[in-house]
């Protein structure tokens, strides 16, 4: 089970790091945009969290790991459905965010949003799991 879980946390992490790469290139080819930059900011931090999840995952269960998997989950999300309309309601003068965001959004709301989904199912098994195992060490002491 734990191979298929390193696995599986890897492969969303590769994945991740594609659809953001696309996602910058598609804003280098764009016209400048505020929403783009607030937007892969935010990616690169969940990157930068996803990266230790991969290279520290261990057999273990660990409360950090699914602690930064929940904000990876929460910045996601936000980012990827909410972040849009905090931009655009609160900008004063009309840049290309509108045009960016038609572009990536097949990448930001359909992709993404399964790898949300994904991992929001794997961390409630973690969590799970994590509880199960915490009370077997209760009852064994």
């Amino acid at each position: 089970m734990y191979k298929y879980k390193k696995i599986a946390i890897y492969s969303l992490t590769i994945l991740y790091i594609i659809l953001t790469i696309i996602e910058m290139i598609y804003y280098f080819l764009a016209d400048s945009n505020l929403f783009g930059v607030i937007y892969l900011i935010l990616s690169l931090f969940i990157i930068f969290l996803l990266v230790p999840i991969c290279y520290n995952y261990k057999k273990y269960y660990s409360t950090a790991r699914i602690s930064k998997l929940i904000i990876v989950i929460v910045l996601g999300i936000f980012s990827s459905y909410i972040l849009k309309y905090i931009v655009l309601n609160s900008m004063n003068y009309i840049d290309y965010s509108k045009n960016y965001i038609k572009s990536i959004f097949i990448y930001k709301n359909v992709f993404k949003g399964i790898i949300y989904f994904i991992l929001t199912i794997f961390t409630i098994f973690e969590f799970k799991l994590d509880k199960v195992l915490i009370k077997s060490k209760n009852n064994v002491d």
